[in-house]
């Protein structure tokens, strides 16, 4: 890709972006991206004094949903799990061995479903790239 990828919209949720390449670029759906700021000043080793570049501040990452000549929208592809609501202990006769008692097994259930990420703060301007 020879162009730089840049979020030219943000979703009022801020679960899907809007990027400024499309089909014209090479973007297929399904495509994956990461989402990114750049910090303000690059960053010096104090050893050598070289430049080590500008940090990298992640927003999240994102798959592509929609393709238009120009332009993609990508939504956000991390996911996170609900938390476990309750375990539950069964006791279960041991057929096997009578004179052994029961078995114990434990089952943690989760109630919901996944939720998704939004993307973390992302404005317009901010830098994308493949991944």
């Amino acid at each position: 890709m020879d162009k730089q990828p840049k979020v030219v919209y943000v979703s009022s949720d801020n679960c899907q972006v809007s990027l400024n390449v499309g089909s014209c670029n090479g973007v297929s759906l399904g495509d994956k991206f990461l989402v990114y700021s750049l910090s303000d000043h690059e960053i010096i080793d104090p050893d050598t004094k070289e430049s080590l570049g500008f940090l990298e501040f992640v927003k999240g990452s994102g798959k592509v949903v929609h393709v238009q000549e120009k332009l993609c929208t990508i939504e956000s592809n991390t996911y996170k799990k609900p938390k476990p609501t309750k375990t539950i202990t069964k006791h279960i006769p041991n057929t096997f061995m009578a004179s052994f008692g029961t078995q114990t097994t434990e089952e943690t259930v989760i109630d919901g479903e996944s939720e998704q990420v939004p993307f973390d703060n992302p404005q317009i301007g901010d830098l994308a790239k493949p991944i």
